[in-house]
Parts: structure tokens; C-alpha cells; sequence
């Protein structure tokens, strides 16, 4: 049961980069917080939340040095 969602996770992990298979691991957990936070009503305390923003402030930032660092050798590329 569990090889057929594996094999098409390896499949369609091939085709796109490295870096964002990385950031789209963070989207389940994230997905499973908000399920028991709000859905679930587990218990969320002002510590964590800051830890979460941290975590995801961090990946907007590693995101958007990545896309600046693209763009970058985009123009340097068209510039030769």
C-alpha cells in the first residue's frame, strides 16, 4: 500500500529541484499543525508560535536569496 505513493513521490521528485522538494517538506507538517490547532484544538502556546515564525521566516528568506541569486545569473548570462 505504502510503495505506489513512494515511487510516484521518487518519480516526481526527479523532475523538479532539489531546493523546493526541501521547502515542500515543511508544507505536511505545517498542514498537520494547523489540523490540530485549529480543527483538533491542541494547545498553542505564544513560545511556539514564535519558534514556528522563525522557522518560516527563515524559509521565506532562504526562498527569496535563492530566487534573487537566480535571477541574478539569469541577467548575467543574457548580459555575455
Amino acid at each position: 500500500m505504502t510503495t505506489i505513493p513512494l515511487l510516484m513521490f521518487a518519480s516526481a521528485a526527479r523532475s523538479i529541484p532539489l531546493s523546493l522538494v526541501g521547502i515542500l517538506q515543511y508544507i505536511a507538517p505545517t498542514l498537520q499543525f494547523l489540523l490540530g490547532v485549529l480543527v483538533y484544538g491542541e494547545p498553542f502556546t505564544h513560545v511556539q508560535l514564535v519558534g514556528f515564525g522563525m522557522v518560516w521566516v527563515a524559509l521565506v528568506l532562504f526562498a527569496v536569496e535563492g530566487f534573487a541569486s537566480r535571477r541574478a545569473q539569469l541577467v548575467s548570462a543574457a548580459a555575455k
